[in-house]
């Protein structure tokens, strides 16, 4: 008996793993889904901050923190797809899960995140007036007037891609030729597509204007001095 409890209790796990990732696509797949709909229902899962930076065309802002956010999956569509984005995948699947028990039968979830969706060069609004961002040009610039230019790319509302600024801040005390420039994905599309980041933070150390080293997830402080002496 015990041992019939415990395989149901373990198909029922691995169920619920896979209704989860079920939610998960890729950015082809996500554009694609959209692309096909008159008028598709798209869900920005980010705060309003983050919204008003950056947005995806046609996309509503919708915080599950938020008073109005009864009101708003109110006014959506159970019948037809909905698709919804975050900065990875962490607001973004637990909105996803919560339309699912609300009865919407189609729902999908940008994987891994918003990057993915810059990174392959599809449409974003950007506000033109944020400081954080940088012309493509500028940035290369930077590149070629630079030996060497240790590039993050991230997010300021990234819980890994926090963890990187100690690293680089370890290494701004330490260095005098190594350039550190920090790239915000959601406002620098240009440069984004350009160096086709899909996936955040990823760092990158360049040299002359050309990359030598990369790493996706947080480096050390180790790895990029090792990186930055081999070449």
């Amino acid at each position: 008996m015990k041992t019939i409890l415990l395989a149901l209790f373990i198909t029922w796990q691995l169920g619920c793993f896979a209704q989860e990732e079920s939610f998960k696509i890729s950015a082809e797949d996500f554009y694609s889904k959209i692309k096909k709909e008159q008028s598709p229902q798209i869900l920005d899962a980010r705060s309003e901050e983050e919204y008003e930076q950056a947005h995806f065309p046609e996309a509503i802002q919708i915080d599950q923190k938020s008073d109005d956010f009864s009101q708003k999956v109110g006014s959506l569509d159970h019948k037809r797809p909905v698709f919804i984005y975050s900065i990875q995948t962490g607001r973004s699947s637990r909105l996803a899960e919560h339309l699912s028990e609300q009865s919407f039968k189609e729902v999908y979830v940008l994987s891994p995140g918003i990057s993915a969706w810059v990174g392959s060069g599809y449409p974003l609004v950007v506000s033109q007036t944020n400081n954080k961002r940088v012309t493509l040009q500028a940035f290369k610039d930077v590149l070629a007037s630079n030996d060497y230019v240790l590039v993050n790319y991230g997010s300021n509302y990234c819980a890994p891609c926090k963890k990187v600024v100690p690293v680089l801040d370890s290494l701004r005390s330490e260095s005098t030729d190594l350039k550190i420039f920090k790239i915000e994905i959601d406002v620098n599309p240009d440069i984004i597509k350009e160096n086709e980041i899909k996936t955040i933070p990823t760092t990158i150390l360049y040299k002359s204007g050309n990359p030598v080293w990369a790493k996706t997830g947080i480096p050390t402080v180790d790895e990029i001095r090792i990186a930055k002496n081999e070449n």
